[in-house]
């Protein structure tokens, strides 16, 4: 099965430094096989026999064990990326302009009441759509002026999140 792995919160202002040529190095010794990681913000492409479940607590194992960080990592088959991509509730608006579609992917589904509540936050810039565990987030301002941050969905939601732009999400699926 080929997988995609996404890390939480790494490389980002200084804080949870991880150069991804180490990772690449320790992960070597897992079960996964054609392993590549792409850019700074962790994102590793990679295929193993094992669950996605199995394969997350593989490597949030090898960063506690190898770089002493706590990093919350999501697995997602890289058919279901691919299917994400075709499902985009906004996917008219990315034909217009890419740079302001993010994916925010969840480590588990939030509960309805939760979902309406973020949802509830779309306005005339910012369109919020959440299905099971993926947000859809097009944001016209741009991802640096929104107050609707990673750090934000979380909170509403109550789950952990990671968010990926159009661009690396597309990339992502066909690694």
């Amino acid at each position: 099965m080929r997988y995609v792995g996404l890390l939480r919160g790494v490389n980002v202002g200084g804080k949870n430094k991880l150069p991804m040529a180490e990772l690449r190095k320790a992960l070597s010794f897992l079960p996964f096989d054609n392993l590549v990681t792409y850019i700074q913000s962790g994102n590793i492409v990679f295929d193993s026999d094992f669950s996605s479940t199995e394969c997350s607590t593989l490597i949030s194992n090898t960063i506690s064990q190898n770089f002493n960080l706590n990093i919350p990592v999501v697995v997602f088959e890289q058919t279901n990326i691919i299917e994400i991509l075709d499902s985009n509730p906004f996917k008219k608006l990315c034909e217009v302009e890419k740079k302001f579609m993010s994916f925010g992917f969840l480590d588990e589904y939030p509960s309805k009441e939760n979902c309406e509540l973020m949802e509830s936050f779309s306005n005339e810039k910012e369109f919020i759509k959440i299905t099971e565990n993926i947000i859809f987030f097009y944001c016209t301002i741009g991802f640096g002026k929104t107050k609707l941050t990673n750090h934000f969905m979380e909170k509403k939601l109550k789950v952990s999140s990671t968010m990926r732009n159009y661009n690396t999400t597309l990339k992502l699926s066909t690694l």
